[in-house]
């Protein structure tokens, strides 16, 4: 193999995934209100130094933020608008356990995992994962 030049990479720090149970009620496709069990993964780009810190602390206070952000049905909302919803939650997110380690990190990408049950909306038997990531400018 002949050397071609530089490697350009990038750092991340992948956490979760975490569950997640929510209501949405889905206009655009006429669905009614309807639950599903997901899960969701966050990958944090590492800037400098140390990135996201992933300890349990910091796993418990994405777990609560997460809990708040589903307690209430999402009304007029697509899977696809559910994580877009969660991706800018988290975008600017900020929690004290998460700050006191420091470090040097954005979101990068959110992932909505949403299992489908067979039932009479015809929902797929497995899960279907709904990307929001960010992209170069």
């Amino acid at each position: 193999m002949a050397y071609c030049g530089a490697v350009h990479t990038r750092a991340s720090v992948t956490v979760g995934p975490f569950a997640v149970f929510f209501t949405n009620v889905n206009r655009a496709m006429r669905f009614p209100g309807h639950s599903h069990f997901a899960t969701e993964t966050l990958v944090y780009a590492t800037h400098s130094g140390h990135g996201f810190p992933a300890f349990a602390r910091t796993y418990a206070a994405i777990q609560r933020h997460l809990m708040t952000l589903t307690a209430r049905p999402f009304h007029d909302m697509t899977n696809e608008d559910v994580a877009a919803h969660l991706w800018t939650a988290f975008l600017d997110w900020r929690d004290d356990e998460v700050e006191r380690w420091g470090g040097c990190f954005s979101l990068a990408k959110l992932e909505l995992a949403v299992r489908g049950v067979p039932d009479h909306i015809g929902h797929a038997d497995g899960f279907t994962t709904y990307t929001v990531e960010a992209v170069p400018a």
